[in-house]
């Protein structure tokens, strides 16, 4: 069972900008590092290797639902959105006054991403279901 067009090209714009917006909260997390709160045990390497674990689950689940696996892929994407909300971390080391501006906005802009590719992802849950029910 696939999806419509329209539910993959919305899929695929919110994927792109949820990885824009993971990006460059990544970047500038390894490029001002002392400025981010960031618990004891994390350093940029570890900061490092989870963009490039978590970039890939938003591919391999675009790529399952494209060759009809959308169950897997909206899992795998699932998980992405997951990884992206784990940004809002952050605020469990410093008070909100102590992080600047900039900071701020991209942990809440990849947040909001991540929200917006939850409710696209359940949005397309509840088409897949009823097109199943409905070929039943």
């Amino acid at each position: 069972m696939s999806l419509p067009d329209a539910h993959l090209r919305r899929l695929g714009w919110v994927l792109l900008l949820t990885a824009i917006s993971s990006v460059l909260h990544c970047v500038d997390n390894l490029l001002f590092f002392h400025d981010y709160p960031e618990p004891p045990w994390i350093n940029r390497s570890i900061i490092d290797a989870f963009g490039f674990v978590m970039t890939p689950l938003a591919a391999a689940g675009w790529l399952a639902i494209k060759r009809g696996h959308p169950d897997s892929g909206l899992l795998l994407s699932l998980g992405y959105a997951v990884c992206n909300l784990l940004s809002l971390g952050h605020y469990l080391y410093a008070p909100l006054h102590m992080i600047c501006a900039r900071i701020h906005a991209f942990i809440v802009l990849e947040a909001l991403f991540a929200v917006v590719l939850i409710f696209t992802l359940v949005h397309m849950a509840i088409a897949l279901h009823h097109a199943r029910y409905e070929s039943a």
